[in-house]
């Protein structure tokens, strides 16, 4: 997680990202600091779809009954800043603001949250007087470090490392989602114990969307039988959609592919895993089959994929069928 420093001097704030765990974390960081400079503080908060500039502007300068300080918050900033009456260029959101960001109040701190955001001259005015950050998204790597830190600093907590790598797997890298799922795992574990892979098995449910993933693991590890059973199951009791399916076989075969032609060309294993993200049981998994069949074989099986779908397509042949001799074909390919 990018580190972002903010302090009781910033009087304009622009978060900008659709997160739905750092954009409120950021806020609190800000509110902190604004508190340990002010004391208590009042807090405004606006929909951008409906406020009016007059509105937030009005909040800004109004003093408060004690003379506190003061953070008003605008959601949907971009569209707020967009909104337009009649007649062409800037917005008059854009332009009543962009005074105001000129010469903001000393007693109130306005905080902009927008999912998006056009650069323009307010970017250059608020970063004389505050912080405009864009919000980047954790990728698996630090994702999995994250989940580490959080249950030991939030929770008090340990997590195994094979445990932390099941539960990015199942839950991805949506922070607000693997924080709450902590908070679930760290109550069930008993004092002195760490959470275990077992328990993110028994605790964390996988999505519908994610349920389909698991055919990788079952024909990187598994042989034909394990991964028929699998396929079956999916298409079957889990009611998964054969498309979604059908591209997760394909993505695998993607990575196998570009993993072993990496092998060959004398890439080492960590830059594989850097090049291509594999991390986790997945990746060593990925890595040994890289090293053991020829990149040429792959990319027969990569084709046969891609072939098999573009008849499903055309709709010649059956979704269950065409599964099913495609994941015999690579288990069997694989397991050589």
């Amino acid at each position: 997680m990018a580190k972002v420093s903010f302090d009781a001097s910033m009087r304009v704030v622009a978060l900008i990202g659709d997160d739905a765990f750092l954009s409120p974390y950021y806020t609190r960081q800000l509110i902190d600091a604004l508190e340990q400079a002010h004391g208590e503080i009042e807090r405004f908060d606006f929909d951008g779809d409906a406020a009016s500039p007059a509105d937030v502007l009005d909040e800004l300068r109004t003093f408060g009954l004690l003379q506190q300080h003061k953070i008003v918050i605008v959601d949907k900033a971009d569209r707020f800043l967009a909104a337009r009456g009649e007649g062409s260029g800037p917005s008059r959101a854009r332009v009543l603001l962009e005074k105001y960001v000129a010469a903001p109040c000393e007693d109130a701190t306005l905080l902009l949250r927008a999912d998006t955001w056009h650069r323009g001259k307010i970017d250059k005015a608020i970063e004389k007087v505050g912080l405009v950050h864009r919000i980047k998204s954790l990728g698996p790597a630090d994702t999995l470090r994250w989940v580490i830190g959080r249950a030991g600093k939030e929770y008090n907590a340990e997590i195994d490392r094979g445990a932390a790598e099941r539960l990015v797997r199942r839950v991805g890298c949506n922070l607000a989602r693997l924080d709450s799922e902590l908070a679930k795992l760290s109550a069930m574990t008993p004092d002195g114990k760490s959470i275990d892979a077992r328990l993110v098995d028994e605790a964390v449910p996988l999505s519908r969307e994610e349920k389909a993933w698991v055919i990788q693991d079952a024909l990187l590890g598994g042989g034909a039988p394990r991964g028929l059973a699998t396929l079956h199951e999916l298409l079957g009791v889990s009611r998964q959609s054969d498309v979604l399916v059908a591209w997760a076989v394909t993505d695998m075969l993607r990575r196998l592919h570009a993993a072993a032609r990496m092998r060959r060309s004398g890439a080492g294993p960590q830059q594989i895993r850097k090049d291509l993200k594999l991390w986790g049981p997945a990746g060593d998994a990925t890595i040994s089959v890289a090293e053991r069949v020829p990149p040429e074989r792959l990319a027969e099986l990569l084709g046969d994929a891609l072939r098999h779908q573009q008849r499903l397509r055309r709709g010649i042949g059956t979704p269950v069928c065409m599964l099913d001799v495609l994941v015999v074909e690579i288990a069997e390919a694989l397991a050589a």
